[in-house]
């Protein structure tokens, strides 16, 4: 459903939809060109539901995740309700999958550069969890809104 007459589409989440569609341009630049934040050396990787993957398994889950960034990104721009909680459904993965990717790879020295990184992104993206939780209860699951 769009967003009625009455109560538009907030600026912010259409930016906000903006910044995901350039984080999926971004994804499909990683998975078929490579990071270009990264060594040379470096397999392309991703990290899904607490998983690491690398090569041609990371560049499909690199896809996958750009199209979910995709999906949400247009419904965002569009207005559309139901991208909110695609939106925080993913963040909200996001979130467990880094948390369980530092709790199982702690203790494994080759990967403490990537649970350290794990670490400092962790609370950054709980923020955002915390801003699509708090926008989407006020346009999705406040009935005062709805009617």
């Amino acid at each position: 459903m769009a967003a009625s007459k009455e109560y538009p589409w907030p600026l912010d989440l259409r930016v906000f939809g903006a910044i995901a569609l350039v984080w999926s341009f971004y994804l499909v630049w990683t998975a078929v060109i490579g990071d270009p934040f990264a060594s040379y050396i470096a397999p392309v990787r991703a990290l899904i539901g607490g998983s690491v993957f690398y090569g041609s398994q990371a560049q499909i889950v690199l896809l996958v995740e750009a199209g979910v960034f995709w999906v949400m990104a247009v419904g965002m721009i569009t207005g559309r309700r139901w991208s909110l909680l695609l939106g925080l459904f993913y963040m909200a993965e996001t979130v467990v999958s880094y948390l369980i990717f530092i709790i199982a790879y702690m203790d494994t020295r080759a990967e403490w550069t990537h649970v350290q990184t794990a670490a400092r992104i962790g609370p950054s993206l709980v923020l955002v969890t915390l801003y699509l939780w708090i926008r989407s209860r006020d346009l999705i699951f406040d009935p005062a809104r709805r009617t």
